[in-house]
């Protein structure tokens, strides 16, 4: 589509740690759509296999349907249909849990914005429990138009940084998958220098353990 008329839409990347209430912004953006009477959809990348409700849910209690994002999901393709099926081109297009798109997703959502001037507004995670950057996430960074940080405190005061993985004992667990499925480990959104801390007690524990069963 080259049409030099076509509406100029963007591609937003929304981020935050865990309990940032990044969800709940969404919910309240498609909320105030609907006010407006404003086209929206909502989506959401499906990585538990398990859930049945298609809907995205804050913890506050609000929640709005949406349409499954798999992993081998084309995204232009995806939208296009929508689009077709709605018989208009959808305004905004929200997504939940962005972290967990692939970069070649991110791209599709790209020109789905450059060739329909969709507005998508993605929201997620920036790194996961090690600190590291996830794909989807990455990608979002390297070409999004717009990027805003969903800002929220530490139990210090700071600004929290760490998506912090807890085991069932209270540790900082720093080993293991990516994204953990049924496990029983928590999250706890902290900033740098409490998950540094946290490490640290963990650390001196385990070398204690170790000397008092060697005696």
């Amino acid at each position: 589509m080259n049409d030099d008329n076509i509406r100029r839409g963007k591609l937003y990347f929304r981020y935050g740690t865990m309990g940032s209430a990044k969800t709940a912004l969404l919910l309240t953006t498609a909320y105030n759509f609907e006010e407006r009477g404003m086209d929206y959809l909502c989506m959401k990348p499906i990585v538990d296999n398990r859930e049945k409700e298609n809907v995205i849910r804050s913890r506050i209690g609000i929640e709005r349907e949406c349409r499954w994002i798999y992993p081998e999901s084309d995204m232009y393709r995806m939208l296009t249909g929508v689009f077709e099926e709605r018989g208009r081109v959808t305004e905004w297009v929200l997504i939940d849990e962005a972290q967990f798109l692939s970069a070649e997703q991110v791209d599709q959502l790209a020109r789905v914005v450059d060739d329909y001037g969709v507005n998508v507004m993605c929201y997620g995670l920036r790194t996961d429990f090690q600190s590291h950057l996830f794909d989807g996430s990455r990608r979002l960074f390297e070409i999004a138009d717009t990027i805003d940080e969903v800002k929220s405190t530490c139990s210090c005061g700071r600004k929290t940084i760490v998506n912090a993985r807890i085991d069932r004992s209270g540790n900082v667990v720093t080993e293991g998958d990516q994204v953990e499925i049924g496990g029983n480990d928590k999250y706890m959104a902290m900033c740098r220098r409490c998950w540094r801390l946290r490490r640290c007690e963990r650390d001196m524990r385990s070398s204690i353990d170790f000397g008092e069963s060697m005696k």
